[in-house]
């Protein structure tokens, strides 16, 4: 997913967006958890004429792709959605160099996805709790806000780098 949003990036021009757009803990603009996704795609245009047209996704869900400035930061935002065509993930990184930073070790980038986290907190509300899930490449240290909204800071000690990741629900997981 990341490297789409990469991509997103790349495809929304060279011209910064320039209105901003608000942080919520249902979403990010008029990107919102529950909302049509055609209906987030003509919304957004007013962000960026050229971006936000729906396509499959690499999971094969359809999804929009947009860079927003939200406080003063460029993210570029992915909205996924499910089989009844509403808004069921959104996932947002950092433009500035695709949200990838070299640290020391795991504490630093614990550390960095909690000042991030942190900056998010007069529109999100307090993040609290945090939690690490190993993966198999990655420790991710999760910042969970209230609601169904959380902060993922991955580091990758192969590569002694950190990214920070925005996202808002998720993915249902397959039925057996």
């Amino acid at each position: 997913m990341a490297s789409a949003l990469v991509l997103t990036l790349a495809a929304a021009g060279c011209a910064p967006p320039t209105e901003e757009a608000a942080l919520t803990p249902r979403g990010i603009g008029p990107m919102l958890l529950g909302v049509p996704l055609a209906d987030a795609a003509r919304a957004t245009r007013r962000f960026d004429p050229a971006a936000a047209r729906i396509g499959p996704g690499c999971d094969e869900r359809d999804q929009i792709g947009v860079v927003l400035r939200v406080a003063g930061e460029s993210l570029s935002v992915m909205a996924m959605a499910g089989a009844d065509a509403r808004i069921e993930e959104i996932l947002a990184i950092p433009a500035q160099g695709a949200g990838a930073v070299t640290l020391a070790d795991a504490e630093a980038c614990r550390a960095h996805g909690a000042a991030y986290a942190a900056s998010l907190t007069p529109r999100l509300g307090a993040a609290p709790t945090w939690s690490v899930r190993e993966r198999p490449v990655s420790h991710e240290f999760v910042f969970a806000f209230a609601g169904d909204v959380r902060v993922v800071a991955r580091w990758f000690s192969g590569g002694r780098s950190c990214d920070l990741l925005l996202q808002y629900g998720g993915k249902p997981a397959a039925s057996p």
